[in-house]
């Protein structure tokens, strides 16, 4: 049952993050700087957003991206999101660590379904195309959603589905 609520919030998160963005950008074209000295952010219009660790990664994925740093094998482009992940445990971290392919890192990837789930780490230069990447062993390739529209140069996302193609 609580299973099934987190995965509701989840949804509801996914879906007013548009809006949020719009009443955010909104609010700061509006904002009396000298009253409100700090911008609005994002996570100020968000009511289903996560209220214990916030941003926090789930343990798997810390974990693999933890153990591509040991191991020398994440991308220096992926370093921008450290500070969430260093919490994980290299020691911990199951095979397959991550796929791995020119602007994207799919970490803890789970194949399923002609495709793959995971937590994607993923630069402009992949949005919207189609990507070769490998875990070292096999090849695959995917496709990654198109991102850039939201004015996002990066992207971070858990438990996302891309299909093999």
């Amino acid at each position: 049952m609580e299973a099934g609520r987190e995965l509701r919030r989840r949804e509801l998160h996914d879906e007013e993050m548009a809006i949020a963005n719009l009443t955010a950008l909104t609010a700061n074209l509006n904002r009396n700087s000298k009253k409100q000295r700090t911008p609005y952010k994002l996570a100020d219009f968000c009511f289903f957003a996560p209220t214990d660790g916030q941003n926090a990664p789930d343990q798997q994925p810390a974990d693999a991206y933890m153990k591509l740093i040991a191991n020398k094998k994440l991308p220096s482009w992926a370093l921008w999101i450290f500070d969430s992940m260093k919490k994980g445990d290299p020691d911990r971290a199951l095979d397959p660590l991550a796929l791995i392919g020119e602007g994207v890192v799919v970490l803890a990837p789970i194949e399923k379904n002609g495709g793959v789930e995971g937590l994607l780490l993923a630069t402009s230069q992949a949005s919207g195309r189609l990507v070769s990447v490998t875990n070292g062993k096999d090849s695959h390739l995917i496709a990654i959603p198109n991102f850039i529209e939201d004015g996002t140069t990066r992207l971070a996302r858990e438990g996302i589905y891309l299909p093999f193609m």
